[in-house]
């Protein structure tokens, strides 16, 4: 059933798309708030919480509100203070799409950025990165997800998943600081 809502949930997209260019450096330098899909698959969702810290520490001007499944509460360090947007299965409904009062959640608040840190396609984080009205969305690359998104980050095919995630956190960061050069 899920194959069948994605398939026609990017029909509709494609009708509905509307292309905004995006100053890159500027949408994410001025970042006040930024929302963090968390993957949904157990063993992406440790590999990618070793950056988080790295993320508050790169952005430190701006809200950082995490969304992940509510099983992976337990998995959290306590110090995430902005806010977390716990997701739990009757937030979903049968065919994958997040039911209203979690997509009221994220159109409440005026994201900024939004980082999905989901390696594959995601219907309920895809959705609800459609819904909001951040400036900037990123994801990591995969050829299902670059339509929904304004920039897919790009790495070899070969590269691991932690190392994926480093290179994206190193790319934004440097993005906002980029190293000083020295003059002669």
């Amino acid at each position: 059933m899920e194959k069948l809502t994605t398939s026609l949930f990017k029909l509709t997209h494609k009708f509905h798309r509307k292309d905004n260019i995006v100053d890159f450096i500027s949408a994410l330098s001025s970042a006040r708030s930024m929302l963090i899909f968390m993957p949904d698959k157990l063993e992406h969702f440790a590999i990618a919480r070793k950056f988080l810290n790295q993320i508050k520490i790169d952005f430190p001007q701006a809200k950082i509100v995490i969304y992940t499944r509510e099983s992976y509460q337990h998995l959290l360090e306590t110090r995430y203070n902005d806010g977390i947007i716990f997701v739990a299965p009757h937030d979903i409904n049968p065919f994958g799409f997040p039911k209203r009062k979690l997509q009221h959640k994220i159109m409440a608040t005026d994201f900024d950025v939004i980082i999905d840190l989901n390696q594959d396609f995601n219907l309920s984080s895809t959705f609800l990165c459609q819904k909001s009205n951040a400036a900037l969305k990123i994801c990591l690359d995969n050829q299902n997800r670059e339509p929904f998104y304004n920039f897919c980050f790009r790495t070899s095919v070969q590269t691991g998943l932690e190392d994926k995630y480093r290179k994206l956190i190193n790319f934004l960061g440097r993005c906002i600081h980029p190293p000083k050069t020295v003059k002669s």
